[in-house]
């Protein structure tokens, strides 16, 4: 097996155990060297790419592996750093997705998408050998690749768990280029208006459609009269004082987004809102029939006294 220097051994750990045929040539390694290692100690992964080792490689590996397939300045981003980042909704199609300064070559490898850009992110994020996009550029990147209401899950994952705000997508959609974009800003403007989920962002458009109900808050701020914050239901009829929810353990994230969502309807009744509650299914499914549920119910509470509530937007910047 070829003896590599001490040098090279702490770059091959920083690296996964991985090392480029650049890096071998630059301890004295020939090629002569490289193919008798080969099938016997070392295997390829992409041209000029080795493992230092026989067998299959992990998915950290993989994902250096590519960016050394990549080459210098090469930054992963849109969904494979998104999903790195924990984005639950965008889909994992098993390519590794990088992008490269604009005087790199654009190259495809089963498994690994390199893509020139005139645009490097300025501000990569670093984890050891490698280099992420920002977060609001992988988003919007991981959001130009889908379509439908994908798009939108997308988006507002990222805001609810707090990953980018709404001000930075904004900012990130307005730098990039405007093919490809009108989903992803429709989107931001979206959720810019409070929807922080899928079934929000439906359950308003159900509302909207409505020629009986007055505008609907959506995630509102919500305080007694002494000023006492209260929880924030999904939808909010100020006019009657109506709370509106969507229940979905699916779509409210984590265990703790799910306990709040009980602890919304106790605390809203203790001051006496009324809530109507409805599932994703249902919505998808009936949305006439909740739209007319809701009509009825404003319509039943019109010219009743209000709870002692007060109702702001939120801005979600």
């Amino acid at each position: 097996m070829p003896t590599i220097p001490d040098h090279l051994l702490a770059t091959a750990r920083e690296q996964q155990n991985l090392l480029t045929r650049a890096q071998l040539y630059g301890a004295g390694v020939t090629s002569a060297q490289i193919r008798w290692a080969l099938g016997r100690h070392w295997r390829g992964v992409h041209p000029d790419v080795f493992l230092l080792a026989t067998g299959r490689i992990d998915p950290a590996q993989r994902l250096v592996a590519a960016a050394l397939f990549a080459g210098a300045g090469a930054q992963i981003g849109s969904s494979t750093a998104a999903r790195y980042f924990g984005l639950t909704s965008v889909p994992d199609d098993g390519v590794a997705r990088l992008f490269v300064p604009w005087g790199a070559k654009s190259r495809e490898r089963p498994g690994v998408s390199v893509r020139r850009t005139r645009r490097p992110d300025p501000r990569p994020w670093s984890r050891g050998p490698l280099a992420f996009t920002s977060p609001a550029r992988t988003v919007v990147d991981a959001a130009r690749q889908l379509r439908g209401d994908a798009v939108r899950a997308v988006v507002f994952e990222a805001v609810q768990r707090r990953m980018v705000t709404v001000e930075q997508l904004a900012a990130e959609v307005e730098a990039g280029a405007i093919r490809g974009s009108a989903a992803v800003r429709a989107a931001v403007l979206e959720v810019s208006g409070g929807a922080w989920s899928l079934p929000e962002s439906e359950f308003a458009d159900c509302l909207a459609g409505s020629r009986v109900l007055p505008e609907v808050l959506l995630n509102p701020v919500l305080t007694t009269l002494d000023g006492s914050v209260l929880p924030s239901p999904d939808g909010y009829l100020e006019e009657v004082g109506l709370a509106l929810q969507v229940h979905s353990r699916r779509h409210h994230l984590f265990e703790d987004d799910w306990e709040s969502t009980l602890r919304t309807d106790t605390a809203l009744g203790a001051v006496g809102v009324p809530l109507m509650a409805f599932s994703p299914r249902t919505l998808r499914t009936e949305s006439a029939r909740v739209l007319a549920a809701v009509e009825r119910a404003y319509l039943g509470l019109r010219g009743r006294p209000r709870p002692p509530v007060v109702a702001r937007a939120r801005r979600l910047v």
